[in-house]
């Protein structure tokens, strides 16, 4: 949604959310013609039309400049050239910035928002529990493009009561993991009448505490869409705080669970469980045994009942899962794996689109 104020306008977002302020992230530098380091390699073009009476309508992807969208997916064998090159070069240690990026972005939220995240751990006795982050994203009622693409859940309920025995037994399966923390499951979604049916399910079997924080969703089928615009700015920049509140407590957890595709949980969250599972990796070497449950980012099975997780970002775009669990001939999540790298090259596609459209480009 947008948000505005009269003080700090199309920026009023930011400035709740975070604050001013400078991110620092460290790029290597690899000489003047570092794409990252000289802006001269992307001057802003002085664009013209050759005949201002006519309408034209141009469709330009909106991407930083020196990265290219790259996409990995079981359904999209083409795409392997991303995970080859992320795997031979590192992509410029694109890992460890956008860990850097993300980690600066949640340290400045939880800045400004220290109280009400104290107040979320406390009741929920987040540090004392072994937690898994559960996103939700049924949509809520939202159509559009939500709908075209089938990213909702057709039997939500169905979908509810297999996740809740999917975890009841891997819960009872892996109990020597949970002795000194117990399993607990943060649930961040956009229909809240969801919290509550899960804690009914899981109060009737297993006892797997299920949480979130305190917040006002989104009446049932009122739908949840970016360019909805409210009336009332408080009420507008609530609704992202509530937002970046889910995403920064799936930052804390131990493990993250995605029911349906959401470049929300493949932001932060992913960098985060990435980062973690690394650093668990090298403790394991040193210590020479696991100490506490590992670090995984999972994809739940379209129908609940599997779930295929990843410790390698590698292995999360290849999609080649390390630990899998459930119902191992189920359906597996139609989940689009996607990151932005880095190019070395200057892109020229705008450029060469704006010529052939017979537009002006002076730079």
């Amino acid at each position: 949604p947008v948000c505005r104020d009269e003080q700090h306008g199309i920026f009023a977002i930011y400035n709740y959310l975070i604050g001013e302020g400078q991110l620092m992230v460290d790029i290597p530098f690899f000489g003047e013609k570092n794409l990252f380091r000289n802006r001269n390699l992307f001057p802003r073009p002085n664009i013209t039309l050759d005949h201002q009476g006519q309408k034209r309508v141009m469709n330009i992807p909106n991407e930083v400049p020196g990265y290219s969208r790259a996409k990995s997916s079981s359904f999209n064998p083409r795409s392997t050239w991303s995970i080859d090159y992320l795997r031979q070069s590192t992509a410029l240690r694109k890992e460890e910035t956008d860990y850097q990026m993300y980690h600066q972005l949640m340290l400045l939220f939880e800045h400004k928002h220290k109280a009400r995240i104290q107040k979320v751990m406390e009741a929920t006795q987040f540090n004392a529990h072994t937690v898994f982050g559960l996103h939700i994203r049924t949509g809520n009622g939202e159509s559009g493009d939500f709908r075209f693409k089938h990213r909702g859940m057709n039997d939500v309920d169905g979908w509810l009561k297999r996740v809740v025995s999917l975890l009841c037994d891997y819960k009872a399966k892996h109990s020597y993991y949970f002795t000194k923390k117990p399993l607990m499951v943060y649930v961040g979604t956009d229909t809240g009448s969801v919290i509550p049916k899960l804690q009914e399910l899981s109060n009737a079997t297993c006892e797997i505490p299920f949480v979130s924080s305190d917040q006002t969703f989104v009446e049932e089928g009122g739908s949840v869409t970016w360019n909805h615009q409210y009336d009332n700015s408080s009420q507008c920049l609530k609704g992202w705080e509530d937002m970046w509140l889910d995403m920064y407590l799936f930052t804390r957890c131990n493990s993250v669970m995605t029911g349906t595709y959401s470049s929300f949980t493949q932001s932060a969250p992913l960098s985060f469980i990435m980062h973690k599972a690394k650093q668990n990796f090298r403790q394991q070497q040193v210590d020479g045994e696991e100490q506490f449950h590992p670090h995984y980012f999972c994809d739940v099975g379209a129908d609940g009942n599997r779930v295929d997780c990843a410790t390698t970002l590698i292995g999360w775009l290849n999609q080649t899962s390390h630990m899998t669990w459930g119902v191992l001939n189920g359906t597996k999540q139609r989940m689009r794996h996607e990151i932005q790298f880095p190019l070395k090259e200057k892109r020229v596609e705008i450029v060469d689109a704006l010529r052939n459209a017979r537009i002006k480009v002076n730079y």
